[in-house]
């Protein structure tokens, strides 16, 4: 399928756009939950990281969300802003490939324009953009207008305020009124037939609460699906309470889709549980089709998030991420120094299987 990094005029300097069009991007449904890589060919790929502006190319796989994902007809539109652009070279060929959140890939190559305007600076402080976000409004393929503009909202009139009230004159009578007789006072009415409405109401309140609290996802008896696993993702939830959503479906041995879409969102906010359980999915010593929902193993990957882990204390971790670096299935020159290293960690932690590691 064509892809294209194209930069319109409306593009401040350094942002551009992939356009990436043609009935291959049929799959990928939802353009919010996509994740792109930027990848130099090669014998061995290298992957563009721009968080490390003074060396932009590693190995280490890297994944960011585009600006601005939106589709139009069979075209994604996919903007990278000057922190990414900067480390492309005119006339090379790039490979782009795109992820969706259950692991769908596809890889596109594309050439950067030799006009590609951009700043003459180095980026620093490169962040990567959040997602998911909404879908947008793409503009017309292959169109020079300017992107459609944000439509503000007028905030909504204020009321005028009341004037004070004014305050009240007293007047003193000249002689005081007669003293009025008792009245006795009228019979109270007779109870209304309406008073039942309260307690009705009440309960009905109740039994919706109660209902809402069953239907809400991940409720007792109410199953998870994956619309409301990307629902609950997209709010933004405790790092925590995505995993623990996560470790619910994993007990169950449900949804493998949804348990890495969670654990992911809540390794990347930086709970290394979630880290240890992602760095499994991964790993070719404890991949397998029944339990994990990748289509083979990374041991790049795995070694990526078993480190995040083993650097914050977990003893699972540090000898599964020891062992990635004793059998050289990571691309440290000294892995097999570092692996032995690991592997005293896990077990002075007390771990069984790096202590008998350790002792063959």
């Amino acid at each position: 399928m064509p892809t294209r990094l194209i930069q319109i005029d409306q593009h401040p300097p350094g942002t551009a756009a992939f356009q990436v069009s043609g009935p291959g991007v049929a799959p990928l449904t939802r353009p919010e939950d996509l994740e792109i890589s930027i990848i130099q060919p090669g014998p061995t790929e290298r992957y563009l990281d721009p968080r490390n502006p003074d060396e932009p190319w590693s190995t280490s796989v890297y994944r960011f969300h585009p600006l601005a994902p939106r589709r139009q007809g069979n075209a994604l539109w996919l903007e990278i802003d000057y922190g990414v652009s900067y480390h492309l070279r005119a006339n090379q060929p790039y490979k782009l490939r795109l992820r969706q959140a259950e692991g769908v890939e596809l890889d596109e190559v594309f050439t950067v324009p030799a006009a590609l305007r951009r700043p003459t600076s180095k980026p620093q402080g490169w962040m990567p953009p959040a997602g998911p976000r909404g879908p947008l409004v793409a503009p017309p393929m292959g169109a020079a207008d300017p992107l459609p503009p944000m439509v503000e909202v007028a905030p909504a009139p204020v009321a005028e305020a009341l004037p004070p009230a004014a305050e009240p004159v007293f007047e003193a009578p000249v002689d005081p009124p007669p003293v009025a007789p008792p009245v006795e006072p009228p019979p109270a009415p007779a109870p209304s037939g309406r008073k039942w409405l309260v307690p009705v109401v009440v309960l009905l309140a109740l039994v919706g609460g109660v209902a809402g609290y069953f239907l809400m996802p991940g409720a007792p008896g109410q199953a998870m699906t994956m619309d409301a696993c990307r629902r609950l993702v997209a709010g933004n939830p405790e790092p925590a309470a995505a995993k623990a959503e996560a470790d619910k479906l994993a007990g169950k041995g449900q949804l493998l889709d949804c348990q890495f879409l969670l654990y992911r969102y809540a390794a990347e906010k930086g709970d290394n549980g979630s880290a240890r359980v992602l760095g499994t999915f991964y790993d070719p010593d404890t991949w397998s089709k029944e339990k994990s929902p990748l289509p083979a193993p990374n041991p790049t990957e795995a070694a990526r998030w078993h480190k995040q882990a083993a650097e914050a204390g977990d003893p699972e971790s540090q000898y599964r991420y020891g062992m990635l670096l004793k059998l050289g299935r990571t691309d440290a020159a000294d892995g097999p120094e570092q692996g032995l290293a690991w592997l005293r960690k896990a077990a002075e932690q007390g771990n069984a299987l790096a202590k008998e590691e350790l002792a063959r």
